[in-house]
């Protein structure tokens, strides 16, 4: 078995190479560097790529510890043994010792990954200017993210390792359903319940801002009766605003560094972006897709399972082991490698939806432009980010063609 498990991580070690030395190259296109110096100076960007660089210096020890840490707990044993030492804990209660392994699981890996993390955020983020985080602050949030995701860790594995228990042989399409059910309840909860945790929000306070707000999304057709503004600046510079919510908990969230920045027009066009994702149904459209990821995904694994030497030598003595929770995020993690091109170029498109949206709901392109630059500038973004890497993994399109859409849109007018 061990023959087939270098088959496994083989390729993707060659993509971690490849991806280190690409981001190190950039692209060396020079008509692309012409054009996007048609509305970014040199010093844009030198100083996204000089921070790409720094960013690209931690990819290697990353990627260390991600193998270290799954290695560890599959294929040396760990997470197996640490499961029966859980179970004796609680008198062999699986259901009782679930929340107590995950917990076990996330603290270990948040000890391994703490030095690095550390580094990431108080030398190389705060030398880029983009991070205002204190050091208890930092800590706080730490211990939080790590309560609430063995909470959440938890609410979503008991039923699924439940049905892998009870129903052998038909558990991918209810665990699928279940897992999707419990996605939207948090989408819903997360406004009033989880981001309070480490936000505060309250409603925008310039009234004609807001006021122009309210008639954007009502020219969309959506009731957004308050704007809230998010204490962000306490932890980073950067620029953002989001939708978020569903239902009655649906609200518009502008960054307090945002307010602080940009001029309204610019505001508005983030506003209408976000409006623009509500009108294509982006949501709805990602949870479909979501929900067929998760279904094909659960049936692969379930197919993994009951490959009782394969399944051995990844470290679960059974299907319902409580290992299965290490296996989980492992094999999501490998799958998201492959599967981030489609995932991508879907993501890519939703976006340009939502910019013509944007153009259309607030007339004002010139302000997206602005806007664009803005946020280049404050990520200290990587302008000669390689092509391929941009369509293996680019959430949004590229700054340049952004800005080209939005000239277009304005010559059409």
């Amino acid at each position: 078995m061990a023959e087939h498990l270098y088959l496994l991580l083989g390729p993707f070690l060659a993509w971690d190479v490849g991806l280190y030395v690409m981001r190190r190259r950039g692209d060396r296109d020079e008509a692309r560097r012409q054009l996007i110096l048609r509305h970014f100076t040199e010093e844009d960007v030198a100083i996204g790529r000089a921070f790409a660089q720094q960013r690209n210096r931690l990819f290697p020890f990353s990627r260390a510890l991600f193998y270290l840490f799954f290695g560890a707990l599959l294929f040396g044993g760990v997470a197996a043994r640490a499961e029966q030492q859980v179970l004796a804990l609680v008198g062999g209660n699986w259901a009782l010792a679930l929340p107590l392994f995950v917990l076990l699981l996330l603290v270990a890996r948040g000890l391994l990954y703490l030095p690095l993390e550390a580094y990431a955020e108080f030398v190389v983020q705060r030398r880029a200017g983009l991070s205002n985080i204190t050091v208890p602050l930092w800590i706080a949030d730490q211990l939080k993210g790590l309560v609430l995701g063995a909470v959440l860790a938890s609410i979503f594995a008991l039923p699924v390792v439940a049905l892998v228990r009870y129903l052998p042989g038909w558990w991918p399409a209810p665990a699928a359903a279940t897992v999707l059910l419990v996605t939207a309840f948090t989408v819903w909860i997360s406004p009033w319940v989880i981001a309070p945790l480490f936000n505060r929000f309250t409603p925008l306070d310039d009234e004609e801002l807001a006021r122009k707000v309210r008639e954007l999304t009502r020219r969309a057709g959506l009731a957004v009766h308050r704007v809230f503004v998010t204490d962000a600046s306490k932890r980073s510079s950067m620029l953002n605003a989001y939708f978020t919510g569903l239902g009655n908990s649906r609200r518009v969230v502008l960054y307090d560094t945002l307010v602080e920045a940009c001029e309204p027009g610019e505001i508005l066009s983030v506003v209408g972006h976000e409006v623009g994702h509500w009108r294509g149904r982006h949501i709805a459209k990602g949870f479909a897709l979501q929900a067929v990821g998760t279904v094909a995904g659960l049936l692969v694994l379930q197919a993994l399972l009951e490959n009782t030497p394969l399944r051995l030598a990844l470290g679960l003595p059974e299907p319902h082991s409580l290992a299965l929770l290490v296996l989980l995020p492992f094999l999501g993690a490998l799958a998201s490698t492959v599967a981030a091109p489609v995932g991508a170029a879907i993501s890519r498109r939703f976006e340009r939806e939502a910019d013509q949206d944007a153009f259309d709901l607030t007339g004002d392109p010139e302000a997206f432009v602005r806007l664009e630059q803005r946020l280049v500038r404050r990520a200290k973004a990587d302008l000669l980010l390689p092509r391929i890497l941009h369509t293996w993994y680019g959430t949004h399109p590229l700054p340049e063609d952004r800005i080209a859409a939005a000239e277009a849109w304005r010559a059409g007018r």
